[in-house]
Protein backbone atom coordinates (compact mmCIF):
# COMPACT_ATOMS: atom_id res chain seq x y z
CA UNK A 1 0.00 0.00 0.00
CA UNK A 2 1.61 3.31 -1.10
CA UNK A 3 2.57 5.66 1.70
CA UNK A 4 2.44 2.99 4.41
CA UNK A 5 5.39 1.39 6.15
CA UNK A 6 5.48 -2.32 5.46
CA UNK A 7 5.71 -4.53 8.53
CA UNK A 8 6.05 -8.29 8.15
CA UNK A 9 5.50 -10.59 11.11
CA UNK A 10 6.85 -14.10 10.67
CA UNK A 11 4.83 -16.58 12.72
CA UNK A 12 1.56 -16.22 14.58
CA UNK A 13 2.00 -17.90 17.89
CA UNK A 14 1.65 -15.80 21.03
CA UNK A 15 4.37 -13.35 20.06
CA UNK A 16 3.34 -12.90 16.44
CA UNK A 17 -0.34 -12.54 17.25
CA UNK A 18 0.19 -9.93 19.96
CA UNK A 19 2.74 -8.00 17.88
CA UNK A 20 0.47 -7.79 14.82
CA UNK A 21 -2.66 -6.94 16.80
CA UNK A 22 -0.95 -4.34 18.98
CA UNK A 23 0.74 -2.67 16.02
CA UNK A 24 -2.51 -2.55 14.06
CA UNK A 25 -4.11 -0.68 16.94
CA UNK A 26 -1.25 1.72 17.69
CA UNK A 27 -0.17 2.50 14.12
CA UNK A 28 -3.83 3.24 13.24
CA UNK A 29 -3.64 2.68 9.50
CA UNK A 30 -0.13 4.10 9.02
CA UNK A 31 1.34 0.63 8.55
CA UNK A 32 0.68 -2.24 6.16
CA UNK A 33 0.87 -5.36 8.35
CA UNK A 34 1.34 -8.83 6.92
CA UNK A 35 1.57 -12.02 8.98
CA UNK A 36 3.12 -15.13 7.43
CA UNK A 37 1.92 -18.26 9.23
CA UNK A 38 1.56 -21.76 7.79
CA UNK A 39 -1.32 -22.66 10.13
CA UNK A 40 -4.79 -21.23 9.55
CA UNK A 41 -5.51 -20.93 13.27
CA UNK A 42 -3.92 -19.52 16.39
CA UNK A 43 -3.42 -22.21 19.02
CA UNK A 44 -2.85 -21.49 22.70
CA UNK A 45 -0.29 -23.97 24.14
CA UNK A 46 -1.38 -23.19 27.71
CA UNK A 47 -4.57 -25.11 26.88
CA UNK A 48 -2.79 -28.24 25.62
CA UNK A 49 -2.67 -29.85 29.09
CA UNK A 50 -6.46 -29.67 28.97
CA UNK A 51 -6.36 -31.64 25.72
CA UNK A 52 -4.06 -34.16 27.37
CA UNK A 53 -6.49 -34.64 30.23
CA UNK A 54 -9.59 -34.69 28.02
CA UNK A 55 -10.97 -31.51 29.58
CA UNK A 56 -10.77 -29.60 26.29
CA UNK A 57 -11.63 -30.36 22.68
CA UNK A 58 -9.36 -29.22 19.80
CA UNK A 59 -11.88 -26.57 18.69
CA UNK A 60 -11.66 -24.97 22.16
CA UNK A 61 -7.93 -24.29 22.05
CA UNK A 62 -7.69 -22.46 18.71
CA UNK A 63 -9.06 -19.44 16.87
CA UNK A 64 -9.29 -18.84 13.12
CA UNK A 65 -6.70 -16.32 11.99
CA UNK A 66 -9.27 -14.80 9.64
CA UNK A 67 -10.35 -12.82 12.69
CA UNK A 68 -7.27 -10.60 12.25
CA UNK A 69 -8.85 -9.17 9.12
CA UNK A 70 -11.04 -7.05 11.40
CA UNK A 71 -7.85 -5.28 12.48
CA UNK A 72 -6.76 -4.90 8.86
CA UNK A 73 -3.96 -7.43 9.27
CA UNK A 74 -3.33 -9.58 6.20
CA UNK A 75 -2.51 -13.24 6.90
CA UNK A 76 -0.63 -15.35 4.36
CA UNK A 77 -0.97 -19.06 5.13
CA UNK A 78 2.34 -20.20 3.70
CA UNK A 79 5.77 -21.33 4.85
CA UNK A 80 8.66 -18.93 5.24
CA UNK A 81 11.29 -20.13 2.78
CA UNK A 82 13.99 -17.46 2.90
CA UNK A 83 14.76 -14.25 4.77
CA UNK A 84 17.13 -11.86 2.99
CA UNK A 85 18.03 -9.12 5.45
CA UNK A 86 20.29 -7.41 2.90
CA UNK A 87 17.50 -6.96 0.40
CA UNK A 88 14.82 -6.65 3.12
CA UNK A 89 12.72 -9.41 1.61
CA UNK A 90 10.96 -12.56 2.76
CA UNK A 91 10.30 -15.42 0.38
CA UNK A 92 7.26 -17.62 1.01
CA UNK A 93 5.93 -20.64 -0.86
CA UNK A 94 4.52 -18.52 -3.66
CA UNK A 95 5.80 -14.96 -3.42
CA UNK A 96 8.52 -12.54 -2.33
CA UNK A 97 7.56 -9.79 0.12
CA UNK A 98 9.43 -6.58 0.88
CA UNK A 99 9.51 -5.02 4.35
CA UNK A 100 10.48 -1.85 6.17
CA UNK A 101 10.30 -3.60 9.54
CA UNK A 102 10.54 -7.32 10.23
CA UNK A 103 9.42 -9.15 13.39
CA UNK A 104 10.69 -12.74 13.57
CA UNK A 105 8.34 -14.76 15.77
CA UNK A 106 8.72 -18.22 14.26
CA UNK A 107 9.25 -19.93 17.59
CA UNK A 108 11.12 -23.19 17.97
CA UNK A 109 10.84 -26.25 15.78
CA UNK A 110 10.99 -29.81 17.08
CA UNK A 111 13.71 -32.29 16.21
CA UNK A 112 12.54 -35.70 17.51
CA UNK A 113 14.82 -37.35 14.95
CA UNK A 114 17.81 -36.17 17.01
CA UNK A 115 17.17 -39.00 19.50
CA UNK A 116 17.01 -42.55 18.13
CA UNK A 117 13.64 -44.12 18.88
CA UNK A 118 11.96 -40.91 20.04
CA UNK A 119 9.49 -40.70 17.17
CA UNK A 120 8.48 -44.33 17.55
CA UNK A 121 8.06 -44.57 21.31
CA UNK A 122 7.72 -41.12 22.92
CA UNK A 123 4.71 -38.83 23.35
CA UNK A 124 4.51 -35.13 24.16
CA UNK A 125 1.97 -32.27 24.26
CA UNK A 126 3.97 -29.53 22.55
CA UNK A 127 1.57 -29.32 19.62
CA UNK A 128 -2.15 -29.91 19.28
CA UNK A 129 -2.07 -33.23 17.43
CA UNK A 130 0.51 -34.70 19.80
CA UNK A 131 -1.54 -33.68 22.85
CA UNK A 132 -4.59 -35.47 21.43
CA UNK A 133 -2.49 -38.54 20.60
CA UNK A 134 -1.09 -38.66 24.13
CA UNK A 135 -4.58 -38.41 25.59
CA UNK A 136 -5.61 -41.43 23.53
CA UNK A 137 -2.52 -43.35 24.70
CA UNK A 138 -3.42 -42.67 28.35
CA UNK A 139 -6.63 -44.64 27.79
CA UNK A 140 -4.62 -47.85 27.34
CA UNK A 141 -2.21 -47.27 30.24
CA UNK A 142 -2.11 -50.43 32.41
CA UNK A 143 -3.04 -50.33 36.08
CA UNK A 144 0.17 -50.45 38.10
CA UNK A 145 2.29 -49.42 35.11
CA UNK A 146 5.16 -46.94 34.94
CA UNK A 147 4.79 -43.52 33.36
CA UNK A 148 8.12 -41.88 32.53
CA UNK A 149 7.96 -38.11 32.03
CA UNK A 150 10.80 -35.78 31.29
CA UNK A 151 12.89 -33.34 29.33
CA UNK A 152 15.12 -34.63 26.55
CA UNK A 153 17.25 -31.56 25.72
CA UNK A 154 17.83 -27.92 26.68
CA UNK A 155 16.59 -25.34 25.96
CA UNK A 156 12.89 -26.03 25.60
CA UNK A 157 9.80 -23.85 25.68
CA UNK A 158 7.35 -23.54 28.55
CA UNK A 159 9.75 -24.77 31.26
CA UNK A 160 6.92 -25.61 33.67
CA UNK A 161 4.97 -27.78 31.19
CA UNK A 162 6.53 -31.22 31.90
CA UNK A 163 6.34 -30.61 35.65
CA UNK A 164 2.71 -29.58 35.32
CA UNK A 165 1.94 -32.66 33.23
CA UNK A 166 3.43 -34.91 35.91
CA UNK A 167 1.38 -33.35 38.69
CA UNK A 168 -1.85 -33.40 36.69
CA UNK A 169 -1.46 -37.03 35.67
CA UNK A 170 -0.53 -38.18 39.17
CA UNK A 171 -3.56 -36.37 40.59
CA UNK A 172 -5.83 -37.84 37.90
CA UNK A 173 -4.68 -41.43 38.38
CA UNK A 174 -4.81 -41.21 42.18
CA UNK A 175 -8.32 -39.74 42.27
CA UNK A 176 -9.53 -42.37 39.80
CA UNK A 177 -8.08 -45.23 41.82
CA UNK A 178 -5.52 -46.21 39.17
CA UNK A 179 -2.09 -47.21 40.42
CA UNK A 180 0.97 -45.90 38.61
CA UNK A 181 4.66 -45.35 39.18
CA UNK A 182 5.93 -41.92 38.07
CA UNK A 183 9.55 -41.38 37.00
CA UNK A 184 10.66 -37.86 36.05
CA UNK A 185 13.98 -37.19 34.29
CA UNK A 186 15.68 -34.01 33.09
CA UNK A 187 19.16 -32.72 32.19
CA UNK A 188 18.39 -29.71 34.40
CA UNK A 189 20.09 -29.55 37.82
CA UNK A 190 16.77 -28.74 39.51
CA UNK A 191 13.13 -28.09 38.56
CA UNK A 192 12.57 -24.87 36.57
CA UNK A 193 16.14 -23.65 37.20
CA UNK A 194 15.48 -20.10 35.95
CA UNK A 195 13.19 -19.68 38.97
CA UNK A 196 16.06 -20.34 41.38
CA UNK A 197 16.98 -22.98 43.95
CA UNK A 198 14.33 -22.07 46.52
CA UNK A 199 11.41 -22.44 44.11
CA UNK A 200 13.05 -25.52 42.59
CA UNK A 201 13.06 -27.16 46.04
CA UNK A 202 9.37 -26.35 46.48
CA UNK A 203 8.57 -28.17 43.23
CA UNK A 204 10.74 -31.10 44.35
CA UNK A 205 8.76 -31.26 47.59
CA UNK A 206 5.51 -31.36 45.63
CA UNK A 207 6.91 -34.27 43.63
CA UNK A 208 8.05 -36.09 46.76
CA UNK A 209 4.68 -35.64 48.48
CA UNK A 210 3.02 -37.36 45.53
CA UNK A 211 5.54 -40.14 45.13
CA UNK A 212 6.99 -38.85 41.83
CA UNK A 213 10.61 -40.02 41.56
CA UNK A 214 12.87 -37.18 40.40
CA UNK A 215 16.05 -37.80 38.35
CA UNK A 216 17.98 -34.57 37.57
CA UNK A 217 21.07 -34.23 35.37
CA UNK A 218 20.01 -37.06 33.07
CA UNK A 219 20.14 -36.50 29.32
CA UNK A 220 18.00 -38.79 27.15
CA UNK A 221 20.12 -40.37 24.39
CA UNK A 222 18.02 -43.25 23.08
CA UNK A 223 14.55 -44.75 23.34
CA UNK A 224 13.60 -48.36 22.74
CA UNK A 225 10.28 -50.07 23.28
CA UNK A 226 9.64 -49.84 27.00
CA UNK A 227 13.05 -48.38 27.84
CA UNK A 228 14.59 -44.88 28.00
CA UNK A 229 18.41 -44.66 28.06
CA UNK A 230 20.55 -41.82 29.37
CA UNK A 231 24.01 -40.36 28.99
CA UNK A 232 25.08 -41.62 32.43
CA UNK A 233 24.42 -45.21 31.40
CA UNK A 234 21.21 -45.41 33.39
CA UNK A 235 17.85 -46.64 32.12
CA UNK A 236 14.19 -46.20 33.03
CA UNK A 237 11.69 -48.88 32.06
CA UNK A 238 8.27 -47.55 31.13
CA UNK A 239 4.83 -48.52 29.93
CA UNK A 240 4.25 -45.00 28.56
CA UNK A 241 6.76 -42.24 27.85
CA UNK A 242 6.14 -38.48 27.77
CA UNK A 243 9.25 -36.51 26.79
CA UNK A 244 9.74 -32.93 25.65
CA UNK A 245 11.20 -33.24 22.12
CA UNK A 246 14.52 -31.60 21.26
CA UNK A 247 14.06 -28.04 20.00
CA UNK A 248 15.89 -26.24 17.20
CA UNK A 249 15.85 -22.85 15.51
CA UNK A 250 13.81 -22.79 12.27
CA UNK A 251 15.92 -23.44 9.18
CA UNK A 252 15.12 -20.20 7.32
CA UNK A 253 16.20 -18.19 10.37
CA UNK A 254 19.53 -20.01 10.58
CA UNK A 255 20.12 -19.69 6.84
CA UNK A 256 19.43 -15.94 6.98
CA UNK A 257 22.40 -15.39 9.29
CA UNK A 258 20.19 -14.17 12.14
CA UNK A 259 21.24 -16.89 14.59
CA UNK A 260 24.62 -17.28 16.30
CA UNK A 261 26.60 -19.97 18.14
CA UNK A 262 23.83 -20.30 20.72
CA UNK A 263 21.66 -21.75 17.96
CA UNK A 264 19.13 -18.93 18.35
CA UNK A 265 18.77 -15.25 17.46
CA UNK A 266 20.72 -12.89 19.74
CA UNK A 267 18.80 -9.73 20.60
CA UNK A 268 19.08 -6.65 22.73
CA UNK A 269 17.47 -7.72 26.01
CA UNK A 270 15.33 -4.59 26.31
CA UNK A 271 14.44 -3.71 22.69
CA UNK A 272 14.59 -7.21 21.09
CA UNK A 273 16.52 -5.68 18.18
CA UNK A 274 18.79 -8.01 16.24
CA UNK A 275 22.13 -7.03 14.70
CA UNK A 276 20.28 -6.15 11.49
CA UNK A 277 18.56 -2.78 11.12
CA UNK A 278 14.78 -2.81 11.66
CA UNK A 279 14.75 -6.57 12.34
CA UNK A 280 13.46 -7.83 15.69
CA UNK A 281 13.14 -11.32 17.14
CA UNK A 282 10.69 -12.20 19.90
CA UNK A 283 9.59 -15.27 21.79
CA UNK A 284 11.15 -18.72 21.58
CA UNK A 285 13.34 -17.94 18.55
CA UNK A 286 15.23 -15.24 20.48
CA UNK A 287 18.23 -15.68 22.78
CA UNK A 288 17.92 -13.11 25.57
CA UNK A 289 21.03 -12.92 27.72
CA UNK A 290 20.57 -12.40 31.45
CA UNK A 291 22.68 -9.75 33.23
CA UNK A 292 23.26 -11.77 36.37
CA UNK A 293 24.50 -15.18 35.23
CA UNK A 294 21.76 -16.93 37.18
CA UNK A 295 21.07 -18.56 33.82
CA UNK A 296 22.95 -17.56 30.64
CA UNK A 297 19.71 -17.00 28.71
CA UNK A 298 16.11 -16.46 29.71
CA UNK A 299 13.91 -19.55 29.38
CA UNK A 300 11.62 -19.85 26.41
CA UNK A 301 8.17 -18.99 27.71
CA UNK A 302 4.97 -17.65 26.18
CA UNK A 303 4.59 -14.89 28.75
CA UNK A 304 7.95 -13.46 27.66
CA UNK A 305 6.88 -13.57 24.02
CA UNK A 306 3.75 -11.64 24.94
CA UNK A 307 5.60 -8.86 26.76
CA UNK A 308 8.30 -8.63 24.10
CA UNK A 309 5.68 -8.40 21.36
CA UNK A 310 3.95 -5.47 23.03
CA UNK A 311 7.24 -3.57 23.40
CA UNK A 312 8.40 -4.18 19.82
CA UNK A 313 4.98 -3.31 18.36
CA UNK A 314 4.85 -0.12 20.41
CA UNK A 315 8.32 0.99 19.34
CA UNK A 316 7.69 0.31 15.67
CA UNK A 317 4.41 2.24 15.92
CA UNK A 318 6.28 5.18 17.51
CA UNK A 319 8.88 5.07 14.72
CA UNK A 320 6.17 5.02 12.03
CA UNK A 321 3.76 7.59 13.46
CA UNK A 322 6.10 9.80 15.48
CA UNK A 323 3.61 9.60 18.34
CA UNK A 324 3.96 8.10 21.79
CA UNK A 325 6.98 7.00 23.81
CA UNK A 326 9.40 4.16 23.21
CA UNK A 327 9.40 1.37 25.77
CA UNK A 328 11.95 -1.11 27.08
CA UNK A 329 11.13 -4.70 27.99
CA UNK A 330 11.90 -5.37 31.66
CA UNK A 331 11.97 -9.17 31.70
CA UNK A 332 8.98 -9.62 33.97
CA UNK A 333 6.73 -12.63 33.64
CA UNK A 334 4.10 -14.74 35.35
CA UNK A 335 3.43 -18.45 35.13
CA UNK A 336 0.74 -20.79 36.42
CA UNK A 337 1.62 -24.35 37.43
CA UNK A 338 -1.59 -26.37 37.44
CA UNK A 339 -1.52 -29.29 39.87
CA UNK A 340 -5.10 -30.56 39.60
CA UNK A 341 -8.31 -29.69 37.78
CA UNK A 342 -9.16 -27.15 40.46
CA UNK A 343 -5.84 -25.72 41.66
CA UNK A 344 -2.76 -23.98 40.31
CA UNK A 345 0.41 -22.59 41.84
CA UNK A 346 1.60 -19.18 40.68
CA UNK A 347 5.08 -17.86 39.90
CA UNK A 348 5.90 -14.21 39.26
CA UNK A 349 9.35 -12.83 38.57
CA UNK A 350 11.54 -10.05 37.28
CA UNK A 351 14.11 -12.11 35.42
CA UNK A 352 16.42 -9.36 34.16
CA UNK A 353 16.99 -7.69 37.53
CA UNK A 354 20.16 -8.19 39.61
CA UNK A 355 19.51 -10.60 41.23
CA UNK A 356 16.23 -11.84 39.73
CA UNK A 357 13.26 -11.08 41.98
CA UNK A 358 10.98 -14.09 42.23
CA UNK A 359 7.93 -15.11 44.21
CA UNK A 360 6.11 -18.44 44.41
CA UNK A 361 2.54 -18.93 45.61
CA UNK A 362 1.50 -22.49 46.53
CA UNK A 363 -1.43 -24.19 44.79
CA UNK A 364 -4.84 -22.66 45.46
CA UNK A 365 -8.23 -22.47 43.78
CA UNK A 366 -7.66 -18.71 43.47
CA UNK A 367 -4.74 -19.15 41.05
CA UNK A 368 -6.64 -21.63 38.92
CA UNK A 369 -9.45 -19.12 38.51
CA UNK A 370 -6.88 -16.48 37.54
CA UNK A 371 -5.42 -18.89 35.00
CA UNK A 372 -8.85 -19.52 33.45
CA UNK A 373 -9.44 -15.76 33.24
CA UNK A 374 -6.07 -15.27 31.49
CA UNK A 375 -6.78 -18.07 29.00
CA UNK A 376 -10.17 -16.58 28.08
CA UNK A 377 -8.55 -13.18 27.59
CA UNK A 378 -5.86 -14.59 25.30
CA UNK A 379 -8.41 -16.41 23.15
CA UNK A 380 -10.54 -13.33 22.53
CA UNK A 381 -8.72 -10.02 23.05
CA UNK A 382 -6.27 -9.98 20.14
CA UNK A 383 -8.71 -10.70 17.30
Amino acid sequence: MPGKDRVIVLGCGLGGLVAASTLAKQARGAASIVVVERKTSFQLPALFPGLMMGWKKPRQVQRDLKGLARRKVKVINENVRLVNVGKRTVKTDSSELSYDYLIVALGAEYAPEAIPGFQEYAHHIYDLDSAVKFHDALGTFPDGGTLAIGVSRLPFKCPAAPYEASLLLEDHFRKNGKKASFQFFTPEPQPVPAAGAVIGKQVERMFASRGIQYHPRRKLVRVEKGKAMFDDGGEIAFDLLFAVPPHKCPGPVVESGLSDASGWVPVNSHTLATKFEDVYAIGDVAAVETPHGHMPFLPKAGVFALGQAEVVANNIAVAITGKGERKAWDGTGECFLQVSKGESAFLRGSFLSRPPRLEFHPPRRKWQLERIKWEKFMMSHWF
